[in-house]
């Protein structure tokens, strides 16, 4: 269940509700069937600080994202960037050890929700591109047309610059918000294993 209001009145739906995406043992499905009815995304409560940083989720409606795990836990961030530091590491900022079910993330340029798992993304390097929340974030897209247009509308950016959810790994975690693990030498840097909803190809 979603985090109450001091009140202690519930603020949103019950978080990505429905029956989870991941195929039974826990693998990923590159050819698991796109049914969008099976969960939707949370109304995000006023109250819910961003996982990583801090800031009030809620407030950043064009960057917020979302997800649960297949505890049944929900976490909040401000913006994809912050996401990304925390699938990386969930138990760094208070998350439980235990497998993504299903992500959301707000589309750039609509404020809509899209599922994380079937976005493109393209890792943007220069916070001078996007007037978006904490400098930089890989932008999601809800198409791969969408995404290349992106690309094309800047220098220095192409096709390698799209990125997919089972692609957020520690190295992108550090280079959008590496600050959250400065010191730290003992963190992996390969891919999140425990990323489990069903990826669709580039």
């Amino acid at each position: 269940m979603l985090r109450t209001a001091a009140t202690g009145a519930m603020l949103g739906i019950a978080g990505c509700i429905g029956k989870p995406d991941s195929a039974a043992d826990g693998n990923t499905t590159d050819d698991a069937p796109d049914d969008e009815t099976t969960t939707q995304p949370a109304a995000i409560p006023a109250d819910a600080n961003c996982e990583v940083c801090n800031m009030v989720a809620a407030d950043y409606p064009a960057w917020n994202t979302q997800l649960t795990h297949d505890t049944g836990n929900d976490a909040y961030c401000c913006s994809p960037g912050c996401l990304a530091a925390y699938v990386a590491e969930p138990p760094r900022f208070g998350g439980p050890d235990a497998p993504i079910d299903t992500a959301w993330v707000t589309e750039y340029g609509t404020e809509s929700f899209i599922r994380a798992s079937k976005a493109f993304f393209v890792r943007v390097t220069n916070p001078d591109h996007v007037a978006d929340v904490m400098m930089k974030n890989p932008m999601p897209f809800a198409t791969r047309e969408a995404a290349i247009a992106f690309t094309e509308s800047f220098d220095g950016y192409d096709e390698d610059d799209l990125l997919r959810f089972s692609d957020f790994d520690m190295a992108l975690a550090t280079f959008y918000r590496g600050k959250f693990f400065e010191g730290d030498e003992n963190h992996s840097s390969g891919g999140n294993e425990s990323i489990v909803e069903p990826t669709s190809t580039a």
